[in-house]
């Protein structure tokens, strides 16, 4: 467990507020000197956004076997505030052509549901930051991944000082 510890935090971060200090309880194992670079791992991977003037979202990246993202939310003090998840938004579709049973079929192939966060790009200065959310499945085979993705959606969730939600 301390060794996928590690592993998980000796990651490739990438921080995009400037001049943040992160606190040693935040990212014990990585040196502060390498907390703000890029560190070769392709398992795990960090971000960090100011939310506003008083808050920061760290996004949280695990790799193996599909990515799955943890969002957290902390203040100035990096006191956590909340932990963000996002099981109430639908990231599948059935689309008109398909059957409800086709759907259902592949509903079912989504044992494990992960999801992905990503921040989105900001559309202007005042713009909130905004997550792009997508669902990924483990597991599969090349043509269930290949079905899989008739059904797959991607959402924008936005900050709107409390949570993220659906634009």
């Amino acid at each position: 467990m301390k060794s996928l510890l590690l592993v998980i935090l000796s990651c490739l971060m990438t921080f995009h507020a400037a001049a943040v200090e992160i606190p040693d309880s935040i990212l014990p194992y990585i040196k502060k000197d390498l907390r703000g670079a890029y560190v070769e791992r392709d398992t795990s991977e960090c971000q960090l956004r100011q939310l506003d003037e008083n808050t920061y979202c760290l996004l949280r990246h695990a790799k193996a076997p599909e990515c799955e993202t943890v969002c957290k939310v902390y203040d100035k003090q990096w006191k956590l505030i909340k932990t963000i998840g996002f099981d109430d938004i639908q990231l599948t579709q059935r689309p008109d052509t398909m059957s409800l049973e086709r759907y259902e079929e592949l509903l079912n192939l989504i044992e494990f549901p992960l999801v992905e966060a990503h921040f989105d790009a900001p559309s202007g200065d005042d713009a909130p930051v905004a997550l792009k959310l997508s669902l990924n499945a483990p597991m599969l085979t090349k043509e269930q991944r290949k079905d899989l993705e008739q059904i797959l959606v991607s959402k924008i969730v936005v900050w709107n000082g409390e949570s993220f939600k659906e634009r």
